[in-house]
Parts: structure tokens; sequence; C-alpha cells
């Protein structure tokens, strides 16, 4: 048995295929004479979940289960600890992880073949928790916001920081003669042959961005939102093969000269519209992919996409059920006494292919269904 592992949905994933899994997600958040209590209320949960194992899994053995639940009923330290609006607890038969939620729901079980994550999904999205990337033309830095904390990212010596560090003193580009304005930033004049060299030079320094961003976003699984001026948006936009990168949030100016704090300030209408619009920015985009015959409606339909990793955002109605059972081979039928709920397999294909998982009310699809893919191809 391992020990316990906290908050870290990107391991989760990578084991995605060693279930079945229990999820259990129950309100901590409580004062600390209240803690025989809570101890009850999981113990409760605890039995609901070996039922609903012996209904899913009737082969499957309960025992580990049990075991690493118990322990940390007994745990002092995990009450102590986790005394926040909610806990999830996530166990198969070898390791058991938790997860700290922000938004309380109501204390309920989920057994699946593949992890239950979307009620994580759904509290990091209400959170709205990010990454955001800060560009110039030679130059770049990495911010985190989480749960309301805004703090630069400490760079390792490797990392893309400048576009001097990164391609070396002897670029393809030269001196130049520029003038700069707050509205339009740098203006180049003359010199046509050495402007070209100059942007192969931004170029080749924004892929070398990207593929350190990139990494960091498969790691975080946040949103990535991009700060500094249009015209250096644009390249690296169309450079990027960040499926992390936020085609509709963004802070179009320049983060030269700016703290930290100011940064943070430029990034609240961004965040306003994320919980404002969230909905219509979604819908937005299911239109132009339906326009281009990228949807798909019916849960079924997606399962080979998602296998495939053809799936680039998966819109799920909240507390949507569709029965059905995923494996590596497409939808299995038989073998399980109650199937899965086939919108949670889906989540964790099209999340270990690196797509976007939302989740909108159900009243707002724009469709009688329980989810919207957008593909790639």
């Amino acid at each position: 048995m391992d020990i316990m592992v906290k908050n870290d949905l990107n391991q989760l994933m990578q084991q995605r295929d060693a279930g079945p899994f229990i999820a259990i997600y129950l309100n901590t958040e409580a004062v600390l004479n209240d803690l025989s209590h809570r101890r009850l209320q999981l113990k409760q949960l605890v039995t609901e979940a070996q039922t609903q194992l012996a209904q899913h899994f009737p082969k499957t053995d309960f025992g580990p289960f049990k075991a690493q639940l118990s322990d940390l009923t007994d745990d002092n330290s995990f009450w102590l600890q986790h005394t926040g609006p909610q806990t999830g607890l996530i166990v198969n038969a070898e390791t058991l992880r938790i997860f700290d939620l922000q938004i309380p729901t109501k204390n309920h079980v989920i057994v699946n073949s593949m992890p239950p994550i979307r009620p994580i999904l759904a509290d990091r999205q209400h959170q709205f928790d990010f990454d955001l990337l800060a560009i110039s033309e030679t130059t770049m830095a990495l911010y985190h916001q989480r749960q309301g904390d805004f703090v630069e990212v400490i760079l390792p010596e490797d990392a893309p920081a400048t576009m001097t560090q990164t391609l070396g003193e002897e670029k393809r580009g030269g001196d130049l003669n520029f003038n700069s304005s707050p509205a339009h930033g740098l203006n180049y004049h003359g010199h046509n042959a050495k402007a070209e060299e100059r942007a192969v030079d931004q170029r080749n320094y924004y892929l070398q961005v990207d593929q350190y961003v990139r990494e960091c976003s498969q790691a975080t699984q946040r949103p990535l939102i991009l700060m500094g001026l249009p015209v250096n948006q644009a390249m690296y936009r169309k450079l990027s093969k960040n499926p992390y990168l936020s085609q509709h949030l963004m802070v179009d100016r320049s983060s030269n000269g700016l703290t930290t704090a100011e940064i943070q300030t430029a990034t609240e209408p961004v965040q306003t519209k994320w919980h404002t619009q969230l909905a219509d920015i979604l819908l937005e985009r299911y239109d132009t992919a339906k326009s281009r015959q990228l949807t798909l409606d019916d849960p079924f339909d997606m399962i080979t996409p998602a296998l495939h990793g053809r799936i680039e955002t998966l819109i799920i109605a909240a507390d949507a059920q569709v029965s059905g059972t995923m494996t590596a081979d497409g939808l299995q039928a038989t073998g399980i006494a109650l199937p899965d709920n086939l919108i949670d397999d889906l989540v964790d294909v099209v999340m270990s292919k690196q797509g976007q998982i939302r989740i909108i009310p159900a009243e707002r699809m724009p469709v009688e269904t329980a989810a919207l893919a957008l593909l790639r191809y």
C-alpha cells in the first residue's frame, strides 16, 4: 500500500487504468469538537462505497480499499489538516489520494473503472486557477494564480527566460533603427534583411518558450493566459502547440516595468470574463466548430475519437449520467453488473490526451445531450 498522495491530478491520470476506483467527496469544514461527527460521516460513506463496488465490480475485493480508508478515518492528523470546505478521496487497491477542494458540495460516493474526477475539475474551474505567460519580443516570465494567490514562478537556469540566454549571442538578427510608442510598441524601419533575420530570431525563441511552457502546462493542467503586445501574441499563437493556451482570454499589454501586483491587477478583467461568460465562450466555440463539422453530440460517438486524441474540448452538462464503460478498445458492454458513468470515462481519456474539460449548467447546453465534443480534426 503506497503512502497518500495529495492534490496530484497529473499522477492520477497517468495511473487511470489501475482501477476500479472509489471516490468519496466529503465536507470537512468543521470545528475541532465536531471530529467525531466527521468520522462517522466518512464511515457511512465507506459503507456506501462497499455496496457500490459490489454492484459495479462484484469480483473485486473491497479489503485493500477498506484498509486504506479505515487508516485515514483513524488518522487524527488528517482531520486536523483538512478543515477546508471539502475533501476528495480517490482510492484504488494500492494508493489513496487526497484533494483539497474549495467549493462545498453534498457528500457522495462514486465508483468507476477510471478515476471519478469531475468534482475536482468543477472545483478548479470555479476557482479559476490559471498560469500566465508574459512575453515580450525577447523575454518571458511565468506566473501562477492559485486560490487567489498570484506569484511569479522562479525559473531554473535552463529555462528560456531571454532570447540571448536561449539562442546565444550570435543570433541571425542585427542592429536595427526603431522608434517606439506606448500604443504600438517597437516600430522597425530600414535594413529589411536584418528585420527579417530578427523575425527569425523571435520565431526561434518563441518555439523554445512554447516547448518549455507546454511541459509546465501538462504538469499543472491549468488554463494558460497570454500577456503581451498584440503583435507578439499573434506570432506566439501561430507557433504554439500548447493545448492549454486560452484562445479567448488574454491580456493585451506589455508586462515590461510592471510589478507582480500590477500584473495581477491586469488579469482581473480576464478573471471576471471567465466567471461570467464561460458558457457563452464555450457555446461560441461550439458554433464555430459545428460550422466546420468538427463537433459531436452523442457521447457514444465520442469513444473512438477520445481514444485517438481527436477531442480538443469536452463540454459536459453538470451532473451528466450516461451508462457505459470504456476500455482501450472502445465500449465494453459485458462483464460489469452495472455500467460505469461513460461521461467520467470520457473525461479521463480526453484529459490523458491533453484535451480540455469544461462543465456548464445542463440548461445551457445547445442540444439535449450530456456532453459535446469539439474535435481537433
